[in-house]
């Protein structure tokens, strides 16, 4: 059996509210090996989301881990820099949010969103990250890939959204992909 890619132990965050701590995930532990797939199941609130969001180190400022580890590849994620962790996603691990029209930007094609993500960690040039914003739109089956890295959110149906969402988590080809409901609003 080879090292896990991801090794969670006891992890446990609390929110830090004006009537206290208050846990939103309690001692929670698992790990996944290269190439596994692990599915996390349970109702609604009961912490999922969270669990992705504190792996990611993106949880909401009240959102403190207290105890537990998080480790990437063999590397701490729980006390990395935030600089690190800008290094980390996207080109070691990345997320499929729940919401793509809350995570993505309204102002920006979506085809400038993806591109972004490439220039940033893959130093490609805008040229090259475009084409392979397209490239990455047709491997999600967006119809007419090449018109539609044009457009903005709001000119996509919920699921090419979703497939935009796909897309950009895919774009630097992460050791490690978390998906929050990947397949919210696919047809």
């Amino acid at each position: 059996m080879s090292d896990p890619l991801l090794l969670v132990k006891n992890l446990t965050v609390v929110f830090k509210t004006r009537f206290g701590e208050v846990p939103v995930i309690d001692d929670v532990s698992f790990s996944i090996a290269p190439g596994e797939i692990l599915g996390i199941v349970g109702e609604s609130g009961c912490g999922k989301t969270m669990t992705s969001l504190a792996i990611m180190r993106l949880m909401p400022e009240q959102g403190i881990v207290t105890s537990g580890s998080i480790m990437l590849s063999g590397e701490d994620l729980v006390s990395a820099s935030e600089a690190r962790m800008r290094c980390l996603r996207g080109n070691e691990i990345s997320m499929v949010f729940q919401e793509p029209m809350t995570s993505l930007n309204p102002v920006f094609s979506v085809g400038e969103q993806i591109a972004e993500v490439l220039t940033a960690h893959q130093g490609l040039s805008k040229s090259e990250a475009r084409e392979q914003a397209v490239e990455l739109l047709e491997s999600v089956k967006i119809p007419l890939p090449s018109l539609r890295v044009n457009d903005y959110p709001h000119q996509l149906s919920g699921g090419m959204r979703q497939r935009v969402m796909i897309a950009i988590a895919l774009a630097c080809k992460p050791k490690m992909l978390i998906a929050d409901e990947p397949t919210t609003a696919l047809d």
